[in-house]
């Protein structure tokens, strides 16, 4: 019997909605340290604390698009054309949060420096790709890193 091909949608990324205040704190923090860059008169850091405040301003308030995952004999294709294989995973996780509809799948790469990919997939899809993943690649405890913490807090 061959590999059979598991397909999903799912949003590229976790959209957290953002309030009015969240918008103003990010602005009062940004000219703070706008602030602080003119009193050290470095102006170069200044235009990039500018620029960086624009890009969270205009990110924050940006949607996911809907991209299409497919489960291959070869490995992870994403969107039809990025292809992680499994020789270069070396491990996967699955993260349970308080999502009704996705977990997240996180694959672990071999190289160190590389960070892990998260994969939105609908609850409905998770016993089956956990089943084909595990049985070609080791699965690994959930953990949140850091910076996974961090971003929940902030909210971004």
């Amino acid at each position: 019997m061959g590999f059979r091909e598991i397909q999903w949608g799912a949003p590229g990324f976790e959209y957290r909605e953002k309030d009015v205040s969240w918008y103003w704190l990010s602005i009062i923090l940004a000219v703070l340290v706008l602030g602080l860059a003119v009193w050290q008169k470095n102006f170069l850091f200044g235009l990039f604390v500018v620029i960086a405040e624009v890009l969270i301003l205009v990110w924050a308030h940006r949607e996911p698009l809907p991209v299409r995952f497919t489960l291959t004999e070869k490995g992870l294709l994403i969107g039809g054309h990025s292809l992680y294989r499994y020789d270069t995973i070396a491990a996967f996780s699955v993260s349970e949060e308080n999502d009704p509809h996705f977990a997240n799948l996180v694959m672990h790469f071999r190289k160190k420096l590389r960070p892990p990919l998260l994969v939105k997939l609908p609850r409905e899809k998770l016993e089956e790709v956990r089943n084909v993943l595990a049985a070609l690649i080791p699965l690994k405890e959930s953990e949140d890193s850091f910076l996974d913490t961090l971003e929940r807090l902030v909210g971004f």
